[in-house]
């Protein structure tokens, strides 16, 4: 995301070649929407599948609840079941087109030195790499945080989980889903995709983490699922879960991101999707400041919407596995028979799978005062003037964007803004109004609804999006520099 916006960057990864195993499994469609604009990762298909099915599951692996997403839901899919070392493999790909994004494998950090302009980096080998500024992404037992002396802290479940990865040739199942086993017995959340297969087994009190993946075990426990002898095992794990994050994700020229600033359980498939997100927020962020286009308090903003997001989700991903890994009789059959009742309600579960995924927006007052600030930009169908109909992140990319409704929002701006635009190369849109003429300048592209989102505010105003693509807001025009200051996040 750094190299799109044009900023040299230097990245030290200690693996020669993207780790060959599966780790994370499954990331949401806010995430993807994020992943499709990064080089090297727009066909999907060679490392992601959309979820089509998501079930509840009793202890007799029958469905208690289940959700199917119809082919023609609108929007983007609600989740995808993905394939790591796929993912991993594109991005490298993708490096190779930025000329600006120098890939150093093999090396470690190994110390770590600032002052008030550069940070100096040394590497295993001896060598030296001096920077503006230094991003620790390198994992929850983070080098970078340790070489700091920022705490970690937090919580790690008690129970510690036997992960089970496995190919198959052949189709596995014709829909990709995912599974929750509601089991009092051994807790399990099991997925498949074509071509693959996880279970994910709560361990029991007094099991040994080293018997439980041994061949016969492991054999056992997916045998109540499949023919063991018709997989292949890629790996079997003990993990222990944690819930950890760092007292400060920046010290200076340094910044932690992913799960070097935050780890969470994975019961709602969120680890990987927030380090995404960290990513998308920072890197516009960190560009805006290299070029000299904003002070280094923009990234104080960084912190200041992102921990309270994290924390949200930790927090629901904390419930949700009290939920399924409760091993209480009376407790999970309570919960068996209230989804049972529910999915035997005529229309309930095609209603959910129907329901579109609640907009997102980043947590309250975090991003600004004006209306919508912190609302994510709907990914809404809309026409151009050559009458094709594209979405708006087709026009938006990973760039900022200045809207008006019903005409060129240039005439609002006053000349400090334009330039303001100008210098970020802001994309220009001006939003039809059905039934009127609506006229712009050269670099105006006019566009008409489709979907029906981004209705007109009732004055006039101007929408400011980020290259993250939230809202700066939706702004009474007209727009001058200090309505537009008063938006930026981290100008607290």
């Amino acid at each position: 995301m750094l190299g799109v916006h044009r900023t040299r960057v230097a990245v030290i990864d200690p693996h020669v070649a993207p780790y060959p195993r599966p780790r994370a499994a499954a990331l949401d469609a806010e995430v993807m929407r994020i992943l499709v604009r990064v080089p090297g990762l727009a066909d999907v298909g060679k490392w992601a599948v959309g979820v089509r099915r998501s079930r509840v599951l009793g202890p007799d692996h029958r469905p208690l609840f289940t959700v199917d997403i119809p082919d023609g839901r609108p929007g983007p899919l609600p989740g995808a079941l993905i394939d790591q070392p796929g993912l991993e493999k594109a991005l490298r790909a993708g490096l190779s087109i930025l000329s600006n994004v120098e890939l150093r494998t093999g090396r470690s950090v190994v110390a770590v030195e600032q002052d008030d302009d550069h940070v100096d980096v040394t590497l295993d080998n001896g060598d030296r790499v001096r920077a503006r500024w230094l991003v620790g992404c390198d994992g929850a037992s983070s080098t970078v945080r340790t070489l700091l002396g920022v705490p970690y802290e937090g919580v790690s479940f008690p129970e510690p989980w036997l992960v089970v990865d496995a190919t198959i040739n052949g189709n596995v199942d014709a829909v990709p889903t995912l599974s929750y086993v509601l089991d009092p017995r051994r807790p399990l959340v099991t997925m498949s995709r074509p071509g693959a297969y996880r279970w994910e087994w709560m361990m029991l009190p007094g099991e040994d983490p080293a018997r439980m993946v041994d061949e016969a075990i492991v054999r056992e426990l997916v045998g109540a699922w499949v023919d063991p002898d018709t997989i292949r095992v890629q790996r079997a794990a003990v993990f222990t879960f944690h819930a950890r994050a760092a007292s400060q994700w920046r010290r200076g020229r340094v910044l932690l991101a992913g799960d070097a600033a935050h780890s969470m359980p994975p019961f709602v498939g969120q680890g990987l999707g927030s380090g995404i997100r960290d990513a998308a927020n920072l890197a516009w962020r960190l560009a805006e400041v290299v070029q000299g286009l904003d002070g280094n308090a923009l990234l104080d903003g960084y912190e200041y919407e992102r921990a309270p997001d994290v924390r949200a989700m930790t927090t629901m991903a904390l419930r949700t596995g009290r939920v399924v890994q409760t091993r209480n009789r009376v407790s999970s059959a309570l919960l068996r028979a209230v989804l049972r009742t529910a999915g035997a309600v005529p229309g309930v579960e095609l209603s959910v799978g129907r329901r579109a995924q609640p907009a997102r927006r980043l947590p309250r007052g975090t991003a600004g005062p004006h209306p919508g600030a912190g609302r994510l930009l709907p990914d809404a169908r809309v026409r151009i003037p050559s009458g094709d109909v594209v979405r708006l992140d087709d026009l938006v990319d990973n760039r900022w964007a200045v809207i008006g409704y019903g005409g060129d929002p240039r005439i609002h701006l006053d000349a400090g803004t334009r330039e303001w635009a100008v210098a970020r190369r802001a994309v220009i849109l001006a939003i039809a109004t059905p039934g009127q003429q609506t006229t712009a300048e050269a670099g105006c592209t006019v566009i008409e609804r489709v979907d029906g989102a981004l209705p007109a505010p009732r004055r006039p105003a101007v929408t400011i999006v980020r290259p993250d693509r939230f809202l700066h807001g939706t702004i009474p025009a007209p727009l001058n520099a200090a309505r537009r200051a008063s938006t930026e996040s981290g100008a607290r």
